[in-house]
């Protein structure tokens, strides 16, 4: 079976906050294999996420390198092979995201 249509092996996830905004933060930075991503604004967040590289910005008016910008309760669903790939930035200090993966 090839490695793009082996079934997931299993799932994870967890919570990041992002402390400063206007400051990229990882999503994690250990090392974690992956298949796919699922990452969710919280319910609770007053401001923007920007899901994209370590360059990614959420500022009105100033949003680069996002794959997305999520309000509150928010998805996007990415298909990556390590989280540490993924970072993130909010408009409002505090604001975080709900994430889960599936693993190989």
């Amino acid at each position: 079976m090839s490695e793009l249509t082996r079934p997931a092996a299993g799932i994870g996830g967890g919570r990041k906050v992002v402390a400063t905004a206007g400051t990229a933060e990882q999503l994690t930075t250990t090392q974690t294999s992956c298949l796919s991503l699922s990452i969710t604004a919280e319910t609770n967040n007053t401001g923007l996420i920007a899901v994209g590289d370590a360059s990614v910005e959420a500022a009105a008016g100033s949003q680069t390198n996002a794959l997305a910008i999520l309000n509150a309760g928010d998805t996007i669903s990415i298909d990556i092979n390590n989280l540490t790939h993924i970072y993130l930035d909010s408009s409002v200090s505090g604001d975080g995201v709900a994430y889960g993966y599936t693993t190989r």
